[in-house]
């Protein structure tokens, strides 16, 4: 009898289709392992991007922007005789405004990265779905208990 790519010649124990699928189990950690490891690194790729954007984004904020905002205060200051509080204001929330979405495009692309992950989850779902299925068939095909 050859089962999973091995000749058996004698009669199935309990012992024996344990090692078995004990066998089977270790091949199939080992695979998932390696898929693992292939979707960390594929995500590390895809979120790469986005993670260099969000820096990107923090030091502009942190540098330019500022600058740009007590510009765009002053220029309502002067040019629409608007108070300084109320002109400062209004540029805190323009800032404010720029870096939601700076942040929600560095965000929509950090997420769309994770997505690879998905392919994992769902092997390792269909690997226990295997392993109990395995369990189950060779309980019921050998219900005699050990010999």
């Amino acid at each position: 009898m050859i089962t999973n790519g091995r000749s058996r010649t004698e009669e199935p124990t309990v012992a024996t289709s344990f090692s078995e699928l004990t066998h089977d189990v270790i091949e199939l950690a080992e695979l998932q392992a390696q898929l693992f490891s292939l979707d960390v690194k594929e995500t590390t790729k895809t979120t790469r991007t986005s993670l260099l954007l969000a820096v990107v984004a923090g030091c502009v904020l942190l540098g330019t922007i500022p600058v740009a905002l007590i510009a765009l205060a002053e220029l309502l200051i002067e040019q629409l005789d608007w108070s300084q509080a109320a002109a400062y204001g209004v540029a805190t929330l323009v800032g404010l405004l720029i870096s939601v979405g700076i942040g929600a495009v560095a965000w929509s692309r950090f997420r769309t990265g994770i997505v690879t992950m998905h392919r994992s989850r769902e092997e390792l779902s269909r690997n226990v779905a295997w392993i109990k299925s395995s369990l189950r068939n060779r309980v019921q095909t050998n219900p005699s208990g050990p010999d």
